[in-house]
């Protein structure tokens, strides 16, 4: 049941909001950050999340134009408070006229925070762009330091290419940068000291995060469940980081909890130190650490969504590419609100339904998360 129009109230101050967000996560005051996601589209195709054939892409008709997702991100900020937003995919920067995106949304007043998490593979040419057009940061998604290994995990990536673009943003002043890591036990689980000596000479925080099993990509698959019509079969003979995104026979193989990652890095670099997480970009769940010794100029963190799920605390809510409001990664909690943004021609009313729409689906979010996501994860951005 749809929540009836209200009238827009005076949005609530970052003070007023509950230390720690102590209402719970079904509260609309507890949502600080809101991540889109402009396209399901992607130039990579990596081992845990898609078949090498792709999956079935959305129709172009389906997917939010510009001036929906800004009228998203107003209602947001009006009438929420909202004022961080995180552009995502897919690979957002597959989406044409992103830049264009990035400037029309710079221009709404209230937007304390405007980020972008992609690949990197186009990064080399749009990091200017970015930075001119008012983008503040940029996380780039980095599963492996090995060239052969790099492009057999993403299919289609160039780890050289990548590498350059993340240089690209250093030269052109987009500071705050960070790197995504996820472990996955028999893949990458040999690489974790080496992304943590990045921080030593790189002023970056490199993030380790526990691999999620979403849609067909389970972690957990359950074999006695009919797998998904939609998604093509990967051949058995394929190896992924348990066994190819539609046939992970290797399950809990794969993953690998956040306490041993920390101590393979202090085996090889020493004591990681806690950091105030105040003082670290973003107000995302990542809990940063440096190392001890070498004087870094980076950081290290970890997100736990698996081993330490952190539901109580969540502060984000998710808009996926069709116009899907999502209160969890994993699961449920979905309002519909293209339709709403195709129908009310009055922009106060739209604005105000939009508003409606977000504190309902924060209402429908679960107290903890399942250990299996519905959805695969190029439909709804991480």
């Amino acid at each position: 049941m749809r929540l009836p129009l209200i009238d827009n109230p005076a949005p609530p101050s970052d003070a007023a909001r509950p230390a720690g967000f102590d209402s719970g996560p079904r509260s609309i005051t507890a949502v600080r950050v809101l991540r889109i996601s402009v396209t399901d589209r992607c130039n990579f195709r990596c081992l845990y999340c898609m078949p090498e054939e792709g999956v079935r892409w959305l129709p172009r008709e389906d997917i939010l134009n510009f001036e929906e997702i800004a009228d998203v991100v107003k209602a947001a900020i009006e009438i929420h408070n909202i004022r961080r937003f995180k552009l995502t995919g897919g690979e957002p920067t597959v989406r044409h006229g992103i830049v264009d995106l990035v400037r029309m949304l710079r221009k709404i007043p209230g937007i304390e925070d405007l980020s972008l998490t992609t690949n990197g593979m186009l990064l080399e040419d749009l990091a200017g762009p970015f930075k001119e057009s008012g983008l503040d940061r940029v996380t780039v998604s980095l599963d492996s330091l090995r060239t052969d290994r790099f492009r057999a995990i993403t299919r289609t990536g160039d780890l050289a290419t990548v590498m350059r673009g993340l240089n690209r943003c250093e030269d052109v002043g987009l500071r705050s940068l960070k790197i995504n890591c996820v472990t996955m036990r028999g893949t990458n689980d040999d690489e974790f000291a080496d992304f943590a000596r990045l921080t030593l000479t790189r002023n970056l925080t490199v993030r380790f995060i526990e691999y999620m099993p979403l849609g067909d990509s389970a972690l957990m698959h359950d074999p006695s469940q009919k797998r998904s019509s939609v998604l093509p079969r990967v051949d058995d003979s394929e190896q992924g980081p348990a066994g190819g995104c539609g046939a992970q026979d290797r399950g809990q193989d794969a993953f690998i909890a956040e306490p041993e990652v920390r101590d393979r890095i202090e085996a090889d670099l020493g004591p990681l130190i806690p950091v105030d997480r105040a003082s670290e970009s973003g107000v995302g769940p990542a809990v940063p650490y440096r190392l001890a010794l070498g004087n870094p100029v980076g950081r290290i963190a970890f997100i736990s969504a698996m081993s330490a799920p952190f539901c109580a605390t969540c502060n984000r809510l998710r808009l996926t590419a069709n116009g899907v409001l999502r209160s969890c990664l994993f699961e449920g909690g979905e309002v519909e609100i293209r339709n709403l943004l195709r129908t009310h021609p009055d922009p106060s009313t739209r604005r105000t339904a939009l508003a409606n729409a977000m504190t309902e689906c924060v209402r429908l979010k679960p107290d903890v998360h399942t250990y299996h996501g519905n959805q695969q994860m190029s439909r709804i951005g991480g």
